[in-house]
C-alpha cells in the first residue's frame, strides 16, 4: 500500500512589489506546480499574493487561498479552495496578534512544509511571517529584493 502525501508550499510576500518580485513569485508557482505541490497564498488583491493567485489560475495549479472574510479579496481561484481563518484561531497564542491578518499568516505557515517569502526589504508582515516560519522549524526562505526599484502596479 502506497500512501501519497501532499506537500504544501506557502508563497507570500510584500504588497508593494517590483516587477522582478512578481516575476519571481510567478516562477515559484510554476516550479511548485511542476512538482505537484499545493500552493498556499493569502488573499491580498495587490502585490505578491495577487501575482501568485493569477499564476495559479492560469496553470490551474492546486491552491488554497486564505483570508479573514467570507470570500477572497483577490477573487481566489474557482478551481482551488478558499479558507476563512478566524482570528480566534490564534487569539490565545503566546504573542498577542496585532491583526486578524497576522493570525491568517500564522495559519498559512502552520499548514505548509515549505515557506517562501518574497520581500521588498520593508514590509513588516512579510518579515514577521518568515520569522514565525523559522521559529516553527519550517523550510523557510526569505528572498529580499532591492527596495530602490519602483513598485509595479
Amino acid at each position: 500500500m502506497h500512501i501519497q502525501s501532499t506537500h504544501h508550499v506557502l508563497i507570500a510576500g510584500s504588497r508593494y512589489a517590483t516587477r522582478e518580485m512578481l516575476d519571481y513569485a510567478r516562477r515559484a508557482v510554476q516550479r511548485a506546480h511542476a512538482k505537484g505541490y499545493t500552493i498556499i497564498v493569502g488573499d491580498n488583491p495587490k502585490g505578491v499574493d495577487m501575482a501568485v493567485v493569477q499564476e495559479c489560475r492560469r496553470l490551474k495549479a492546486r491552491v488554497i487561498v486564505a483570508g479573514i472574510a467570507n470570500f477572497p479579496r483577490n477573487y481566489g481561484c474557482k478551481h482551488g479552495t478558499y479558507i476563512k481563518v478566524g482570528y480566534e484561531t490564534y487569539f490565545s497564542a503566546p504573542h498577542h496578534m496585532s491583526s486578524p491578518y497576522a493570525a491568517r499568516d500564522r495559519w498559512m505557515v502552520d499548514q505548509a512544509q515549505t515557506c517562501l517569502f518574497v520581500w521588498n526589504g520593508d514590509s513588516p508582515g512579510t518579515k514577521a511571517g518568515y520569522e514565525y516560519a523559522v521559529q516553527r522549524g519550517k523550510d523557510a526562505h526569505l528572498i529580499k529584493f532591492d527596495r530602490e526599484l519602483k513598485p509595479y502596479g
